[in-house]
């Protein structure tokens, strides 16, 4: 059966439209993906990388933050990319010596006076808590750039629509509730669906028809790939940046 030529193109225009759509989301939640490992595994580095930073033209903010293992300094060394200066003080405590005397001794190293380095507590906001167990689907919520956030907020909210939105016979999977259950409870379904569903009218019948077990499973398959390609990612800069 053929279909009508005033059909057909409009039909094209729209596969275009969609296609140009789900690569720029597929795009964006990439970058977000890459940006998150990399806030959250920053590259290993020593005081003189630190001091190096301090003495730059465009010296960076650093945060300080305190555990029972020691003094961690964090700082921004390129967009996106973050270091990160563990010093073991047992122990150490907002205000106590031991975080001052880490400061100093950075501050003696670059030369100048504590007062004048941009020292500031480590902001809580951008770690992930219970939530983000529960809901890997939150961690654009963690993201340090505010408009790389919102803008994977707004493809996540998209992408939920659109698994809602269109007729059935659209969508690969028949069954609604499937991709939003995983997008949600898996966070790489957002990935999953933007490869496995077109979102646009077929010339003639239906997609094939896939199984939500299989979707399931493509979605594992995709966090997997994701795992690795991350690991691969991260152990790959910080050997760059060593």
């Amino acid at each position: 059966m053929s279909v009508d030529p005033n059909i057909a193109k409009p039909l094209r225009s729209a596969r275009v439209l969609a296609g140009a759509a789900r690569l720029a989301a597929l795009l964006l939640l990439g970058v977000s993906y890459v940006a998150y490992l990399f806030q959250a595994f920053p590259i290993p580095s020593t005081q003189d990388d630190l001091v190096r930073a301090l003495r730059s033209d465009r010296h960076p903010v650093v945060e300080v933050g305190y555990d029972d293992r020691g003094v961690n300094l964090f700082w921004e060394t390129a967009p996106l990319v973050y270091r990160e200066l563990h010093t073991h003080v047992p122990g150490a405590l907002h205000g106590s010596e031991d975080v001052a005397a880490v400061e100093e001794a950075i501050a003696a190293k670059a030369g100048t006076r504590v007062t004048d380095l941009p020292f500031r507590d480590r902001q809580t906001r951008y770690e992930p808590g219970g939530l983000a167990v529960l809901l890997p689907a939150t961690y654009p919520l963690f993201l340090r750039s505010a408009v790389l956030s919102w803008a994977v907020v707004g493809v996540g909210a998209a992408v939920l629509i659109a698994a809602y939105a269109p007729p059935r016979r659209y969508m690969r999977v028949k069954n609604r509730g499937v991709w939003f259950t995983i997008c949600l409870t898996t966070g790489v379904g957002f990935f999953t669906y933007l490869w496995l569903e077109r979102c646009v009218a077929p010339d003639i019948g239906e997609p094939p028809e896939l199984k939500p077990r299989y979707a399931w499973v493509a979605s594992l398959a995709t966090g997997v790939i994701l795992a690795v390609g991350g690991w691969a990612l991260v152990h790959t800069m910080w050997w760059m940046q060593a």
